[in-house]
């Protein structure tokens, strides 16, 4: 059993790698088509454009990893259906069920390294790729640290402490110097919007100052016609929370509770991350089933149809249970446990059929 161990774990090992590899190459270029039209755009290069799409690839191949396990395990016990090597393990009295245990094995020796990859290094790269595209697009004008964003326009600077995926700015701060790089004013915002144009500014204090006297003023609503350029705030945006560390997020859910702020997202991106290995194994366990059923004498490219049909299934049903979750107020573990135990129940029950 050790040698039949070794042996299909080599086999799933290095074709779901193969997979996740060709899966990235697509995704890159088509990302690379998407990022030539940002080129130009104040120091942005195609050489910057490289570099970020080069330090984006751990946590691109992080987030397509359940697809490349579950078209990978398809492939590879598919290949071993057709040259009868299941049969021959299958009447040498090799259950099903010991058969799914070899391929799991291996699949936790690759999720123990992506997880490595995802949680250890992608956060990083992609904190430092995303400044780095930031700064060149802004012309070096714009800069991201742990505490918001800073932004030169001329004489003015601006802080923003967070800049939701929405577009909605919260913590605005804005200082306004002239020509002799004296102080002229100070103004805060609770959050600012686009709205016509024309940003809009939510309980806004400002104190200007000139050589005689200092006023202080507080404003409802204050309109300004220019605040952020969008191309800044497009890469400033965090789009993608889940691609934030576990303790990032934690930290930012913890932030966000503390100034009494939605965290229905953070959360979801934070159960999403915990119960990503999880889903990992759970796609190539769901292959094995099939492979012994319906798929056992059909093509590798009707395989990996179905692969990618059912890694896509997952996929919507995942974020299908989201929003109804914002909507519903269900726990947002719960919203992501759901689909995992839905689909695990179903390949649980195709693999006892097939006992």
């Amino acid at each position: 059993m050790e040698i039949l161990d070794k042996y299909i774990g080599k086999q799933v090992v290095l074709t779901i790698l193969l997979v996740a590899f060709m899966l990235l190459g697509f995704d890159l270029f088509f990302s690379l088509v998407n990022e030539l039209k940002m080129v130009g755009r104040g120091d942005y290069t195609l050489g910057v454009a490289l570099i970020f799409l080069i330090l984006s690839i751990p946590g691109r191949l992080y987030s397509m990893f359940p697809w490349a396990a579950l078209i990978g395990t398809l492939i590879c016990m598919g290949a071993l259906a057709n040259h009868s090597e299941l049969v021959v393990m299958r009447t040498s009295a090799i259950s099903i069920f010991r058969i799914t245990c070899s391929v799991l094995k291996a699949a936790l020796i690759l999720i123990l390294g992506i997880v490595l990859v995802g949680e250890g290094i992608a956060p990083i790269a992609e904190r430092f790729a995303q400044n780095k595209k930031t700064a060149a697009i802004s012309g070096g004008q714009t800069v991201q640290t742990p505490l918001g964003l800073w932004v030169r326009h001329g004489q003015e600077f601006i802080h923003v402490q967070t800049v939701r995926n929405d577009g909605k700015l919260l913590g605005v701060t804005r200082y306004q110097f002239d020509k002799n790089r004296q102080l002229m004013e100070a103004l805060y915002a609770e959050s600012a919007e686009q709205e016509d144009g024309r940003w809009r500014l939510t309980d806004v204090k400002s104190t200007r100052f000139s050589d005689k006297k200092t006023q202080a003023f507080q404003e409802k609503t204050k309109f300004l016609p220019q605040l952020l350029e969008p191309e800044i705030l497009e890469t400033a945006m965090i789009k993608h929370p889940e691609r934030l560390s576990l303790f990032a997020l934690w930290r930012t859910i913890q932030h966000r509770v503390k100034n009494e702020l939605n965290t229905e997202n953070y959360q979801l991106a934070f159960w999403s991350k915990i119960f990503q290995p999880v889903v990992i194994l759970m796609m190539v366990f769901l292959a094995v089933p099939f492979v012994f059923g319906p798929l056992r004498s059909v093509s590798t490219g009707f395989r990996i149809v179905v692969g990618i049909l059912t890694a896509f299934l997952f996929h919507t049903v995942n974020h299908l249970f989201a929003p109804l979750a914002v909507v519903y107020q269900v726990p947002a573990i719960i919203a992501v446990l759901t689909p995992i135990m839905v689909f695990g129940g179903f390949g649980f029950w195709m693999l006892k059929r097939r006992q």
